[in-house]
């Protein structure tokens, strides 16, 4: 008994030893990040310069490969079925990880199959109308939703896309009946506001900033607990008497469940060093993009209450994809 006791306390030593030593030695070769949409999109925007960063800073290149395909299931289910030795990770977005789950039949878990390692960026969304619109506020569109239920509608990038659950939040939460209208792609939902087809949108505040700016859409609420530089005259949610309206889009970085957790923590470091720094402070700020680094459990927690939130919206909306 007595030697077993002594060989479990030299595997335990071990074991304290090796942790921190096996962090020190990797990367030893090439790394890999699946980024699960087209390339030159806004997910290339931030997970670019991020791998360029973990290049120079670890002594290894991070490679980012594009993995397109089935709103972004195909990329994460090959990341999820990657080994877990740290070599290849996933740049996912929190549309793919909290809303996919709630409308897909999916191939893989995207809480038990993958290990958060930071959380890099969250951007609110922003309700939209023509500057035309004799809807001046929430409350004016509130109120003429509830005069002629059925008879407002709003655009979105598709069926199951982050416009379509965002408003229907909002009509489960202001107890409105609005028709959703689905275009192919954010683009065309965007131009069907500025034309005239549709009375409103939800999405990100930087996409169609210059029409804001030009005078040709209103914002008339963001999904934000404080107001927002680029949009200082539009209010948050709570001051719009939305407190619970919360819809968000934003990206981090995982690896398949099992990474071994020095591997984690030390992407970690990384790459909340880089998002820290006078260059990614000021690289990001350009790109309009908020950083909200953190632990791995804090970002663990996020993607949990969002998959929670969007579980519940499609249910009680329901919402099915053709």
């Amino acid at each position: 008994m007595k030697t077993v006791a002594n060989l479990g306390a030299v595997l335990a030593a071990l074991g304290a030893w090796s942790a921190p030593s096996f962090a020190q030695t990797y990367p030893s070769k090439p790394v890999r990040i699946i980024s699960a949409y087209a390339p030159g999109g806004p997910n290339d925007v931030v997970v670019r310069p991020i791998a360029e960063s973990l290049s120079k800073s670890m002594g290894q290149q991070f490679i980012v490969e594009n993995r397109p395909g089935a709103n972004g299931n195909i990329g994460a289910q090959e990341a999820a079925r990657a080994n877990p030795d740290g070599y290849t990770l996933l740049f996912g977005t929190i549309s793919q990880l909290s809303i996919n789950p709630a409308i897909y039949s999916m191939p893989f878990d995207s809480i038990k199959d993958f290990s958060p390692i930071v959380l890099i960026s969250l951007v609110p969304g922003a309700l939209v109308v023509n500057a035309s619109s004799p809807m001046k506020s929430v409350k004016d569109l509130v109120a003429a939703a509830k005069a002629s239920p059925g008879k407002l509608t709003y655009s979105s990038a598709g069926n199951g896309s982050q416009n379509h659950l965002a408003g229907e939040l909002f009509a489960l939460l202001t107890k409105t009946k609005l028709v959703h209208v689905p275009y192919k792609g954010g683009g065309p939902a965007l131009t069907a506001v500025l034309a005239g087809e549709v009375d409103m949108i939800i999405q990100s505040p930087s996409v169609g900033l210059a029409q804001v700016r030009a005078g040709k859409l209103k914002v008339l609420m963001v999904s934000s607990p404080k107001r927002m530089s680029v949009l200082p005259d539009a209010p948050t949610n709570e001051e719009a008497g939305l407190p619970d309206f919360r819809s968000r889009a934003g990206n981090g970085m995982l690896a398949p469940v099992k990474t071994p957790r020095p591997i984690i923590d030390r992407l970690n470091v990384e790459i909340t060093r880089y998002l820290n720094s006078p260059e990614g402070r000021k690289y990001f700020a350009n790109q309009g993009v908020d950083l909200y680094p953190g632990t791995p459990e804090e970002f663990g927690r996020l993607l949990q209450d969002e998959l929670t939130r969007w579980a519940t919206v499609v249910k009680a909306a329901g919402i099915k994809v053709d």
